[in-house]
């Protein structure tokens, strides 16, 4: 990747913060990408691989926040550094160029975001990408026990712990860690996806409903059969998705369509940039 593009590092209250940009330049908007892996695990390969595609179709920057993880840090710590994380960001860039995109974990992380810039007064995203967002992480729809069956990845109970870790003195259902269950008036743009063979697909679905009673714009995809986090992948079904995110980004963010770059594509970058 530091052969493809222009990467910076920073740390911001102890935490890591990198920036992937084309070389090319970028002046058009920025996307800030929150990472999966229930708020218990760093960043994988996938999540870079997934990066870089996005970096090098849209020619935009991304920020990509080593938010600090659970059981050693709750969602109170998680929120205050992603919260000023955008702050920053916002100090530097309007809000109409700001998206923000996030897979599993990093999916309501992104919507919490959003939900806290509304709740704090300061000028909210221009759109939001959520990739099998996990939206409560109560983990209590009675339909994932179902749908558990086929999942290949996901446990419920796994998850029910990770949630409890990440809650720390909140309780599980509270917004700021459960987004499902705060206000989404408001909210901005959505695009959203995930597939039937995810335990997730009911934090998906509640969403979707949601935003159709409430008047939130949102965009819903699901696939069938397809597991967690599947957009990022090289499926056809996720090379779809991937264009959607394409065409969605820069709509939000009005930049002219232009040639995809496909150098590269297929390369798994290392676990770091």
């Amino acid at each position: 990747m530091q052969r493809r593009f222009d990467i910076s590092l920073e740390t911001r209250h102890g935490h890591e913060v990198y920036t992937v940009a084309p070389r090319s330049g970028s002046s058009a908007g920025n996307v800030i990408y929150f990472h999966g892996g229930a708020y218990v695990e760093d960043i994988h390969r996938w999540h870079w691989g997934f990066i870089g595609r996005m970096v090098e179709r849209l020619g935009l920057k991304f920020t990509v926040p080593l938010y600090p993880l659970a059981p050693g840090h709750d969602c109170a710590a998680v929120s205050a550094f992603v919260m000023a994380v955008y702050r920053n960001l916002l100090a530097s860039h309007h809000h109409s160029r700001l998206v923000v995109m996030g897979d599993s974990a990093g999916g309501g992380l992104t919507m919490s975001l959003a939900m806290q810039a509304i709740a704090a007064g300061i000028p909210k995203p221009a759109g939001l990408v959520l990739l099998s967002p996990w939206l409560d992480v109560t983990t209590s729809d009675p339909v994932q026990q179902s749908i558990e069956r086929v999942d290949p990845l996901l446990m419920r109970a796994g998850l029910k712990a990770a949630g409890r870790w990440y809650a720390g003195a909140m309780a599980t259902d509270d917004p700021r860690v459960s987004p499902i269950h705060g206000p989404i008036a408001g909210l901005p743009p959505i695009l959203s996806f995930c597939g039937t063979h995810d335990i997730l697909v009911a934090d998906a679905r509640r969403l979707a409903r949601r935003a159709a009673a409430e008047g939130v714009d949102i965009e819903y995809h699901e696939e069938p059969s397809l597991m967690h986090v599947y957009p990022l992948m090289y499926f056809p079904e996720s090379r779809r998705a991937q264009d959607r995110i394409v065409g969605f980004v820069r709509d939000i963010v009005a930049i002219d369509s232009r040639p995809d770059h496909a150098v590269g594509l297929d390369r798994d970058p290392p676990v770091r940039p």
